[in-house]
């Protein structure tokens, strides 16, 4: 087999390949993406959780200090009743305004706790939600794909089993060559001539290379979009 005839049926496999992995379309890509998505929302739905319990427990301790200061207060005020000298009497409202404070912060502070709490857990439910619809949305693309992929597994395995065999008839730099036009023309690197034209792009090919195709004996390529050319056999008649 001539170095013509193996990149003819090296661009037939490489169509058909193509045509798999077009048949695939962006699935592969969007089920990667969802798993991602996936993991991600259930990382960040544990991450609330875990926050919402130790709020809840930051809350019961601020709750227990609430209810520890507010008892000692009500004994500061109990003794302002018992003090005999107006300086007894200032160290006890000094003490009680002091706690006060102590208390106003707790239980600002726990307030702000709580609405935390609040806040994530609206967050955290909305999340599961979106999982749910997610995960829903994930198991039929999944689906689709492991169907595809099963009915083209065996088939994209015959034809790359086929295309090792054809790259070892070519030559490295023609190997190489071919494979950056088939990526920059659209997965087309061999086209027929329509005429005396390029079937790719439609320029005029040179007679000598015309002749030259015609004998099938040397490599010739479009001057324009450096496809591969070759006469067909059917125009020999």
């Amino acid at each position: 087999m001539n170095s013509t005839s193996s990149l003819i049926n090296l661009q037939e496999v490489d169509t058909q390949l193509l045509e798999i992995s077009e048949l695939l379309g962006d699935l592969p890509v969007k089920v990667e993406e969802l798993t991602k998505e996936e993991q991600q929302l259930t990382e960040e739905i544990d991450q609330s959780k875990t926050r919402i319990k130790e709020i809840k427990l930051q809350v019961s301790k601020k709750d227990l200090q609430v209810k520890q200061l507010t008892s000692k207060i009500d004994k500061l005020k109990d003794q302002l009743f018992l003090v005999k000298t107006n300086k007894q009497y200032d160290a006890l409202s000094h003490e009680i305004d002091f706690l006060k404070e102590e208390l106003n912060n707790i239980e600002l502070n726990e307030f702000e706790l709580i609405e935390e709490k609040d806040t994530l857990s609206a967050e955290t439910e909305e999340r599961e939600n979106n999982l749910v619809s997610l995960t829903d949305s994930l198991h039929i693309r999944k689906t689709n794909l492991e169907t595809l992929l099963a009915e083209s597994s065996e088939k994209k395995t015959s034809l790359e089993s086929e295309r090792e065999g054809i790259v070892n008839e070519l030559s490295a730099s023609v190997i190489a060559k071919y494979d950056r036009v088939f990526e920059a023309r659209d997965g087309m690197a061999v086209i027929e001539t329509m005429g005396t034209s390029c079937g790719g792009c439609g320029s005029i090919v040179p007679p000598q290379k015309i002749a030259e195709l015609k004998l099938a004996k040397s490599l010739e390529t479009c001057d324009v979009c450096s496809r591969f050319l070759y006469w067909p056999a059917k125009k020999n008649d």
